[in-house]
């Protein structure tokens, strides 16, 4: 299916932020990642893109980026949003797993890592795949 060929290929790897200057921290992690959902959900994956990019200081990547999410704005908003997985690494480093089910069988993983700053709490890395048959992607948990 279409729609699954794009998911997998919309595993967009970005370098690390973490020695970039411009990056953006956030008070409140899970604030900004349920607001994320929200746009993501609802359509608005170029506010999305923008959103994340300019955290993480790639807004040089918004083209190909907002191209790949532009996929999920496409097709009718999830049955249902839910986090499967929240794991803490201490207390500076968080991961966070959402699944949602958009059409009948198509299940699309989304995962954010959160890591502590000086002054807040960096996104450093989102990403999102579809995996309809095992209970998550191959590598996209960290154990």
């Amino acid at each position: 299916m279409l729609l699954r060929a794009v998911f997998l290929a919309a595993a967009l790897a970005l370098a690390s932020p973490a020695a970039r200057a411009d990056i953006v921290l956030v008070s409140d992690p899970e604030e900004w990642i349920q607001s994320a959902l929200q746009d993501i959900t609802q359509g608005r994956t170029d506010d999305f893109s923008r959103n994340f990019l300019t955290l993480i200081d790639k807004l040089d990547a918004l083209e190909s980026f907002s191209k790949e999410m532009r996929v999920l704005s496409q097709i009718a908003p999830p049955a249902y949003v839910e986090k499967v997985h929240d794991q803490n690494f201490g207390t500076a480093m968080r991961e966070s797993i959402y699944l949602a089910l958009y059409n009948r069988t198509d299940y699309v993983y989304f995962k954010f890592v959160s890591k502590k700053n000086r002054t807040g709490w960096l996104i450093s890395k989102f990403e999102f795949k579809i995996e309809p048959a095992e209970a998550f992607p191959k590598d996209f948990v960290s154990r």
